[in-house]
């Protein structure tokens, strides 16, 4: 299985764990991962690693900061209260997960499409190129059709995007191409060892 595929799975496969409503890795309902407890963090594999940071540690730290999610301006701002690499592993991971569950425009709809513009910063960081370019496309056609004035995150939170017919069929033909990075790019491989070289907190 592919790199893109490989993340992927891990993600979907707990669905019934996450919890769309708070927008947030659930913990309870994960499967057993390896903790730093019984692990050191070079000796986990990447999906665990992975798993760690986007759970037991973005995932804890959300939940227990947010209370509201419809305050999608505080869950915005709490998510940059993350570290940096733990902050790209949840950019990157619900990008992702998204993308391949919807598509593009599953993403943005769900809004976590506020983040596009760091998750770029961290596909650039892990150097995942392939997926840096169609997100930052994604992004582009998103501008290219909102007013001036409006900017990116109001544009998302509004729902403004949905009037034109044209921005979802341009981003229906950006999932096609991201559908087919699978055997393309390493995604789990290149978070994982980009995560491995950081100090995780």
């Amino acid at each position: 299985m592919g790199g893109m595929a490989s993340l992927t799975a891990r993600i979907v496969s707990r669905a019934p764990g996450y919890d769309r409503s708070s927008k947030s890795p659930t913990i309870s309902y994960r499967e057993t991962v390896v903790t730093h407890l019984m692990k050191t963090q070079e000796t986990l594999t990447n999906e665990e690693l992975i798993d760690y940071v986007y759970y037991d540690i973005a995932g804890k730290y959300l939940n227990e900061k947010i209370n509201d999610w419809s305050q999608t301006k505080m869950w915005y701002d709490t998510v940059f209260e993350l570290s940096e690499p733990v902050r790209y592993r949840y950019g990157i991971g619900v990008l992702n997960m998204q993308v391949m569950n919807g598509g593009f425009e599953q993403y943005f709809d769900n809004d976590y499409g506020i983040f596009a513009e760091e998750t770029l910063n961290g596909l650039k960081k892990i150097g995942a190129e392939l997926t840096f370019a169609l997100l930052k496309s994604a992004i582009k056609i998103l501008n290219k059709h909102k007013e001036p004035q409006t900017d990116l995150f109001e544009f998302i939170t509004q729902n403004k995007y949905w009037e034109n017919e044209e921005i979802e069929q341009e981003l229906d033909r950006l999932d096609d191409e991201y559908y087919k990075l699978e055997e393309k790019e390493n995604l789990t491989e290149l978070l994982g060892n980009y995560l491995r070289s950081c100090e995780i907190k």
